[in-house]
């Protein structure tokens, strides 16, 4: 006779709907999943380093790198004016903003095609993966700024008021670059080529946002196209914050990047929600 003890009913099971259109995901879905999103980030942070000679150093060695090669270039070969900014100052200080922004948008875009083995088998809010790298980003980014604000602190910039808004700056760059990274790995779940287009539009997107060079250099009646480009109106900020450069950038600019970031964060996980069970249906 079959022991019926042991067989017990299934606690708060999970109905799976078809996706309605223009539908968001669930953020309280998310929220009871904090445990898997935790999971996530720990997994994306061990793998990033396991293996390697000098791990999480590597975080501060690439801006260091990097400051290097463009100071020599833009700084003692091209002179770039930085409006009698140190080039090493002013340029870490766009490029950890850039470097945030880079790395939300990339690892979001390939949350969907780089899990299709834990999509396919089991079923849980797509949204945490692309959340998890956001995370992992801003870890990165807070070791980053520790490296910067050493950098500041030697070239005698103190720490004032300002600082009050970087939250909020860093914030909005956050949920901008997530937008971008959703709505791009949405386009990839159909079409595979948009990962090509990606690298393409990122390697454009670095030399139309001021992060080599002041946004003072383009000439006045230009300047308003390139505010289109919310990194724009956010790296003038941090610039603000972190170096005290003139006066708080132009609040419409700033409220018209706000708004573009915010739309495509809303345009981004609307996409995203569309494409997320389809993944399997077209690989």
């Amino acid at each position: 006779m079959e022991n019926t003890d042991r067989i017990k009913p299934v606690n708060n099971p999970i109905t799976v709907t078809p996706v309605n259109a223009l539908e968001l995901p669930s953020l309280k879905e998310v929220w009871n999943f904090k445990g898997l999103l935790f999971y996530l980030v720990m997994r994306d942070l061990k793998v990033r380093f396991q293996q390697t000679v000098i791990g999480v150093l590597w975080i501060v060695l690439q801006p260091l790198i990097q400051m290097i090669i463009f100071f020599v270039i833009f700084g003692l070969l091209v002179r770039v004016p930085t409006d009698g900014i140190s080039y090493p100052v002013f340029y870490l200080s766009g490029y950890i903003v850039w470097q945030l922004f880079l790395q939300i948008v990339n690892s979001s875009a390939y949350s969907l095609l780089g899990n299709i083995g834990i999509i396919t088998k089991i079923y849980f809010p797509r949204l945490t993966l692309p959340l998890s790298t956001t995370i992992g980003a801003f870890i990165d980014f807070v070791i980053s700024f520790i490296v910067l604000l050493v950098f500041l602190l030697a070239n005698h910039y103190m720490i004032s008021a300002r600082y009050l808004v970087l939250p909020v700056l860093v914030l909005l760059t956050m949920v901008f670059a997530l937008g971008v990274g959703l709505l791009f790995g949405a386009l990839m779940v159909v079409f595979r080529d948009t990962k090509n287009l990606l690298v393409f539009i990122l390697q454009i997107w670095m030399f139309v946002s001021p992060i080599m060079y002041p946004i003072s250099i383009v000439p006045e009646k230009f300047r308003v196209f390139c505010y289109l480009n919310p990194l724009t109106g956010f790296i003038d900020a941090f610039r603000w914050v972190f170096l005290g450069t003139s006066n708080f950038p132009s609040l419409i600019y700033l409220a018209v990047s706000s708004a573009i970031a915010i739309i495509l964060l809303v345009v981004g996980m609307i996409s995203f929600r569309s494409m997320e069970n389809r993944i399997a249906d077209v690989m």
